[in-house]
């Protein structure tokens, strides 16, 4: 079983595949407010990033030698300049984007572009996780690039960034009434339900898609991944067929260096969580191939439970806790999740021998369950 991640071929506008920013193009500009969103416990923004759930937990990637210690001032600016572009490619949701940003100083000078925004650059070096990371650009490209979203990138921009909520409200307002949606709008609509776990409206939009559009590459990944979490057994046999002949033609193209990579953001790349982490869990991988691709699934709650259950395999209880912490207050209605972190919390108080331990986050949890009832 393979594992896939879809590449949006979105249509141009008149315009090339090329962009280039000068003084006045990223910050500048203002867009349309998009802190309008239905009432929703814990989807708020979350600046500050840094700071931790619990201070003996820490859900990030894991840390190395060069997150340990604070990097060059050249080697975490030369790190940011990448980041930067590679948040427009991820909030475009096209991988293939040349981005130039070009801003000078009073006196011509060309400045990268960590010191160009210095505030944001220091904002982003006190975090570590990859998507909190992301997540602040996205902010920041707000700002310029907001209004020129069509309305597929939009509802990507907030599925991507975990707030799926967002999404739906934006589909609401300006997408409910429709009924020529794109392939892509109803692939990013499939992806929107996936997360929310209603699988049944997601396989309602997929279908369509798939209907209309059966030889799209991207349509293909998402219905194969749809079929494979809701349906009967002949149906799961045939999404495997369907994934496959998207997942074979990223393979010729020799252009990973691993299995794994074909699931990362780049041209032609795979877009599907599920059988992303169908194969780290048949290939038996270590947890560095989990963690290198969580960094592409973080916005899916089920990747991100399966990555839980992997690191309480391998002896990681308290990664494994930190992780069920997170996604049980950034996707509250994941039922399973809340009832697994309420279960590690009591286990771990036994281990610990403290009855008080995470007694804040215990109480929320329980509560959020009630709610559900």
């Amino acid at each position: 079983m393979g594992l896939f991640d879809f590449l949006f071929k979105r249509k141009k506008k008149n315009q090339t595949n090329e962009v280039t920013f000068k003084n006045e193009s990223p910050i500048e500009e203002n867009i349309a407010p998009i802190n309008e969103e239905i009432f929703v416990p814990l989807e708020q923004p979350t600046p500050p990033i840094n700071k931790e759930v619990n201070p003996t937990l820490k859900e990030e990637t894991p840390v190395v030698a060069e997150e340990i210690t604070i990097p060059a001032i050249d080697e975490a600016g030369n790190r940011f300049n990448l980041e930067i572009i590679e948040a427009f490619k991820r909030y475009h949701c096209d991988p293939s984007l040349e981005v130039n940003i070009q801003i000078e100083d009073e006196r011509g000078n060309t400045l990268p572009a960590y010191q160009a925004y210095n505030d944001l650059f220091k904002e982003w070096k006190e975090i570590q996780s990859k998507w909190d990371r992301m997540s602040i650009f996205y902010r920041f490209w707000d700002q310029s690039q907001f209004e020129k979203l069509e309305h597929w990138q939009i509802i990507e921009r907030f599925v991507k960034d975990r707030y799926p909520k967002k999404a739906l409200l934006h589909f609401e307002k300006n997408m409910s009434d429709r009924r020529d949606l794109s392939k892509e709008e109803l692939i990013s609509l499939s992806k929107l339900h996936r997360v929310l776990l209603d699988n049944p409206t997601a396989k309602e939009y997929i279908e369509t898609a798939y209907k209309n559009h059966p030889e799209d590459d991207a349509v293909k990944v998402e219905y194969a991944t749809v079929l494979h979490i809701i349906g009967n057994h002949y149906e799961k046999e045939h999404s495997h067929e369907v994934f496959h002949e998207v997942f074979d033609k990223k393979i010729q193209q020799n252009d990973t260096a691993s299995v794994f990579d074909c699931f990362k953001f780049s041209e032609g790349y795979t877009d599907s969580s599920i059988f992303a982490m169908v194969y780290l869990i048949n290939t038996e991988a270590d947890n560095d191939a989990w963690d290198n691709v969580a960094e592409e699934y973080y916005y899916c709650p089920v990747f991100r439970y399966e990555h839980a259950v992997q690191l309480s395999q391998t002896e990681n209880p308290m990664r494994a806790l930190a992780k069920l912490t997170s996604l049980s207050q950034e996707f509250p209605w994941f039922r399973l999740a809340v009832e697994s972190t309420i279960g590690n919390i009591k286990s771990m108080r036994k281990q610990l021998d403290n009855p008080d331990f995470m007694e804040k986050e215990l109480q929320e949890f329980q509560a959020s369950l009630k709610t559900q009832k």
